[in-house]
């Protein structure tokens, strides 16, 4: 067990049990139940069912095993989610992630391998992303599809 680990797998699991602030730095492995926030710096192993959120200010090196991951912050490593994984806009996740459900918001960034899981865990989908930015896939869907009806309506009236 971790230094925040809770023996008793009683009690909610939605509530904060350990918070690690901007500043601080850790290094070795972290196993814990409900809910932890890293601010600061951790190098090593994560483990638990549960959610781990990093702000901005949050950098990870080392491989993260959680429920849930929300992340405004910086990955480098394996990561392996049970459930959804959501990357705010600022974040960046260098590395390989399993996930059933992914969820990136402009401006996150991902370099990497990704395997969307099912329930079983089985791979559903396996791809390799260089880099993911806002400015990818906006551009071409709405030049294609909104311009080529109105011409041809044109063509049709001359």
């Amino acid at each position: 067990m971790g230094i925040f680990s809770k023996s008793s797998k009683h009690g909610d699991s939605s509530e904060l049990n350990a918070f690690l602030g901007v500043g601080t730095e850790y290094k070795g492995r972290l196993d814990f139940v409900g809910t932890v926030r890293i601010d600061g710096m951790f190098e090593g192993e994560i483990s638990t069912d549960g959610t781990l959120v990093l702000g901005r200010e949050a950098y990870i090196k080392g491989t993260v095993r959680v429920g849930h991951l929300v992340s405004s912050g910086k990955i480098d490593g394996d990561v392996v989610v049970e459930g959804r994984t959501i990357l705010q806009q600022g974040s960046s996740l260098g590395g390989s992630l399993s996930t059933p459900t992914l969820v990136m918001e402009n401006g996150a960034y991902l370099q990497g391998d990704i395997a969307m899981t099912g329930k079983a865990g089985e791979v559903t989908a396996r791809t390799v992303v260089q880099s993911v930015s806002p400015a990818i896939g906006e551009a071409e869907p709405e030049k294609a599809e909104p311009e080529e009806p109105e011409l041809a309506d044109q063509d049709d009236l001359g």
